[in-house]
């Protein structure tokens, strides 16, 4: 049963333009002006910073600074679409959220987009993107990382250069757990091939056809592995999550939902604290496309926010 007519009207109309990803990608603002318009209409204190061996990434702040507690966030659209209005009001209903209680900014990732940029250079941006801001005097304690869709496997990317290292990066080693881990509907594999896919594709957001393109645009054949999908790796890999605390969520209705359980089992089983929460009757990333559309919000708001404040 679908959330409202609205709803599905919403989840037809993003299907259909998934189905031509870079035509739709050319229709959009990039990610710094989309983010700058729009922190100027919700009056958010926002600034930019370029990342020292940052590979042209920046960081958008929005809240108030100097601030004890980050999110640094990915945003999703499978490497490809730059981030949407329905991220920035997220991000505002984060920080209304949280804020005063608990003295906390957004750290907006503005990362490389394929084709122009492929992998690995988004998970490295991740990275320096993290090691930035703990050079900013932030404790690791004080600082969680998440993202959707996409910006869920880059979060699960930085999580494994964090455990396993990367050929060719600097190490960075914590000097605490970080606070937190949010998954939001990740992406973590490419294949289409699941009983989720064939029950939901009339149902959710996403379209086949944009999967078998988008993987190929962000990585070679011959490069898939356990970096660039997440769920390739082993129980193993995930040991040790320098996280006290995961939140996998995910809709029920959207087509990544056998993936996303199959991840949050593993990353269990490795004995990381891990919340799996599934939103009856929601989509992917359906919190995000609710604040885009201008729609009621489900269940994904109420069980983000309470793990937010409960992390900080």
């Amino acid at each position: 049963m679908s959330r409202s007519a609205a709803h599905d009207a919403r989840n037809s109309a993003f299907r259909e333009a998934f189905k031509t990803p870079f035509e739709f990608k050319a229709s959009l603002l990039p990610t710094g002006e989309l983010i700058t318009k729009e922190a100027q209409k919700l009056n958010l204190e926002h600034e930019i910073q370029d990342i020292p061996a940052g590979r042209g990434a920046r960081i958008h702040w929005l809240g108030h600074r100097p601030a004890k507690r980050v999110l640094l966030y990915f945003h999703g659209g499978g490497f490809c679409f730059p981030a949407l209005k329905g991220h920035v009001r997220f991000w505002n209903e984060c920080l209304k959220s949280l804020n005063p209680k608990s003295d906390f900014v957004i750290a907006a990732l503005e990362y490389g987009l394929t084709k122009e940029v492929r992998y690995p250079t988004q998970i490295i941006q991740g990275l320096e993107a993290l090691r930035f801001i703990l050079g900013q005097g932030y404790d690791a304690s004080n600082v969680a990382i998440g993202g959707d869709s996409g910006g869920g496997n880059l979060a699960l990317g930085v999580l494994s250069i964090l455990l396993h290292g990367f050929d060719g990066v600097e190490p960075l080693k914590l000097d605490a757990p970080l606070a937190g881990v949010l998954l939001f509907s990740p992406m973590v594999s490419f294949d289409t091939d699941s009983e989720s896919w064939t029950a939901n594709k009339d149902k959710d957001c996403v379209a086949p056809i944009s999967m078998h393109l988008l993987g190929p645009a962000y990585v070679d054949p011959g490069d898939v592995n356990n970096y660039s999908e997440p769920l390739r790796a082993d129980v193993a890999w995930w040991r040790g999550i320098p996280a006290k605390s995961i939140l996998n969520i995910y809709g029920g209705d959207e087509c990544f939902k056998s993936h996303i359980v199959e991840l949050g089992e593993k990353l269990n089983e490795a004995g990381n604290k891990v919340e799996n929460v599934e939103c009856p009757a929601s989509v992917h990333i359906d919190w995000v496309l609710d604040l885009h559309a201008g729609l009621e919000p489900g269940i994904a708001r109420i069980r983000i926010l309470d793990w937010l404040s409960r992390v900080f």
